[in-house]
């Protein structure tokens, strides 16, 4: 093929291009009553929803370890000594993991329970006034079709189960995030709520419920490291060995008292809670956005559908 074959062919190539967008342009505006009904349709619909949404606020809440304040870091040599010891000095790091994990326990649910107004706040729609007491709360018809379709579906017939602390538990889990922040080993608490205030209520108080457990599991257990490195103290001959001994001691008693007296164990808050200014659920001006692409894809559709129809007739 010579070049002036390439270039012909070039031309017919880019002129059927050019006609195929001529068709393409004339075919959607003869749909543009189905393009602007299904934008204006999508967008109605979507500022609906918006304006019957539930407004959510970002709750956040930092804590950092207590040991870092108190200086009792172990040193390498005293986790080696530790280590041949059958003993474990990476605790501060540990307590610090098993206090995350603690938030979100039935043990710290059970000691939240005790404060029986934020059970009441949080469980507020089961709460029945007349019986003074919870109960299952009334559905819609339109929740009750929901159920019998997902009894059918599943098999599952789920009863009642009045708020207890197992279902604390699940919320709890459901609605806090809790992350470790990278750079800095901080314990941060994220949710988006409706109600930052109580939602605030319940982070505190799962915070301090963790604290309490592990406070009164160290003073319960505390005698049993303490007598062992008293006992290694009194028979250890080296000089090294006794001073690491007494190094060990001391920051067990130091946790000791932190325990017995101190205001905070194993966390305390870093900076105070945060919430944001104005709502970030939901994201209006992306719901927007979304519902009119969708809006057009729907109504590009409609007529290329249309299209093929009129072909095939």
């Amino acid at each position: 093929m010579n070049n002036q074959d390439e270039i012909n062919l070039t031309d017919e190539i880019n002129l059927t291009d050019e006609i195929d967008l001529k068709k393409l342009f004339l075919l959607l505006w003869r749909g543009k009553i189905y393009i602007l009904f299904f934008s204006f349709l999508s967008v109605f619909l979507a500022s609906t929803h918006l304006q019957n949404t539930t407004r959510k606020f970002t709750v956040e809440y930092s804590l950092k370890p207590v040991v870092e304040s108190t200086g009792t870091k172990p040193s390498s040599g005293l986790a080696g000594l530790a280590g041949m010891a059958g003993l474990d000095l990476g605790a501060v790091h540990n307590d610090f993991v098993i206090f995350q994990k603690l938030i979100t326990s039935v043990e710290t649910a059970e000691l939240i329970f005790e404060n029986k107004q934020l059970i009441k706040d949080i469980f507020i729609s089961e709460w029945n006034v007349s019986l003074n007491d919870y109960s299952a709360p009334s559905l819609s018809k339109k929740q009750i079709l929901i159920q019998d379709i997902k009894k059918f579906l599943t098999g599952n017939n789920r009863s009642y189960i009045a708020p207890n602390a197992k279902r604390l538990a699940m919320f709890i889990s459901e609605n806090i995030q809790i992350s470790t922040e990278e750079k800095t080993g901080f314990l941060k608490f994220k949710s988006e709520t409706s109600d930052p205030d109580l939602m605030l209520s319940l982070i505190f108080e799962a915070a301090n419920a963790s604290d309490k457990i592990m406070r009164q599991n160290y003073i319960k257990y505390s005698s049993n490291p303490l007598a062992f490195y008293k006992e290694k103290l009194r028979t250890a001959r080296s000089r090294e060995h006794r001073e690491s001994l007494a190094s060990l001691i001391s920051i067990e008693e130091q946790k000791l008292m932190l325990a017995s007296r101190g205001e905070y164990f194993i966390a305390e808050p870093y900076i105070n809670p945060t919430v944001s200014l104005y709502p970030t659920y939901p994201k209006p001006k992306s719901f927007l956005v979304l519902s009119l692409f969708l809006g057009l894809c729907a109504s590009f559709t409609i007529i290329f559908i249309r299209q093929l129809i009129s072909k095939d007739n």
